[in-house]
């Protein structure tokens, strides 16, 4: 989510400039806390000199809990204000009470819903009595197909925080299982340090734990590998994956992330190590597939370049405005 932002700060519509209120932090929950209280006073502060639109991007669970006192507080100054629903785990978050706090929020004057996907706009639509916009997440801007003839097919890419809907310990015992059979591969995850592994997942051969790196060092990565793995339990619209069908970089995913794979990648359909370890040894045999899931994986990203962003945005905006004086 953290991405997003900093994408659309950076690529801001046309007539339009941006202002960031960063509310979350790493590293445990003092600094989550400290992060939220700053904001809050920067928040307050910014409010007060009456922006034209305010867009909140929420996740799930404590994401959802600090963000939905901005959106009351927006709302109760007249600012149109959009809300970004990131989290693939909306549907599992949102049942009973939580759902209808949801539905309360959502459905106050000056709040505009937005999520990634058709899907989570039917079930979000249900929910609410407006409109909900579909806005799917970009490529990052600079980005190229990178060949086969640069890759190295053993070597496989993870990207994502170390938490265990992402699915590290199943791609780290597949990938430790095919190693032992004999089969010369390697795992990099990035987002993730030795540390945040289970002990029993660390110092394992040919498991590279990267840590949070530069984008400049990841498009080196992500230019070298031969495949990202995504063996998600869910996911909203994952950037990492996005991006590597933007570079030509296959990926073998969970079902979380189909909706997003065609020509670019194969989509595994239990979250098994056994399943995986079969489907990784499959792929990584394969290599007349795998070189034209390669050449035609950036038509999965097709019109989520950076320039179409900017102007879905910018409609979003200008509209939002446009509504929002008519009913002050």
């Amino acid at each position: 989510m953290g991405r997003t932002i900093q994408r659309l700060h950076k690529n801001p519509p046309t007539n339009w400039d941006s202002d960031v209120v960063v509310s979350h932090a790493d590293g445990g929950i003092l600094p989550i806390i400290m992060a939220w209280n700053r904001a809050k006073r920067e928040f307050l502060r910014k409010i007060n000199e009456k922006p034209d639109l305010i867009h909140v991007h929420t996740a799930t669970r404590f994401s959802w809990y600090r963000k939905r006192k901005i959106i009351q507080k927006a709302s109760k100054q007249k600012i149109p204000t959009i809300v970004h629903l990131h989290s693939g785990a909306f549907e599992k978050f949102g049942r009973g009470w939580i759902g209808r706090d949801i539905s309360r929020i959502l459905n106050q004057e000056h709040v505009y819903p937005v999520t990634l996907s058709e899907y989570w706009k039917e079930w979000l639509e249900e929910m609410v009595e407006k409109e909900v916009k579909v806005v799917p997440n970009p490529y990052r801007r600079g980005l190229i197909p990178i060949s086969t003839k640069q890759r190295d097919i053993k070597m496989l890419l993870l990207v994502g925080r170390p938490s265990p809907v992402k699915g590290h310990s199943l791609a780290i015992n597949a990938i430790k299982q095919l190693r032992e059979e004999g089969h010369d591969i390697y795992l990099h995850l990035v987002g993730t340090n030795e540390r945040d592994l289970n002990p029993k997942l660390r110092n394992i051969d040919g498991i590279i734990a990267e840590g949070w790196i530069e984008d400049s060092e990841l498009d080196k990565l992500m230019s070298k590998a031969g495949f990202l793995l995504m063996p998600s339990k869910h996911e909203g619209m994952p950037l990492s994956l996005i991006d590597a069908l933007a570079s030509g970089l296959p990926a073998i995913v969970s079902n979380a992330c189909s909706s997003f794979i065609n020509q670019g990648g194969v989509v595994v359909s239990e979250r098994n190590i056994q399943t995986w370890k079969q489907e990784i040894k499959k792929q990584m045999n394969d290599i007349e597939r795998w070189k034209i899931m390669s050449k035609n994986s950036r038509n999965d990203v097709e019109e989520l370049d950076p320039e179409n962003d900017k102007k879905r945005w910018g409609a979003i905006y200008n509209e939002i405005v446009e509504i929002n004086s008519k009913n002050q």
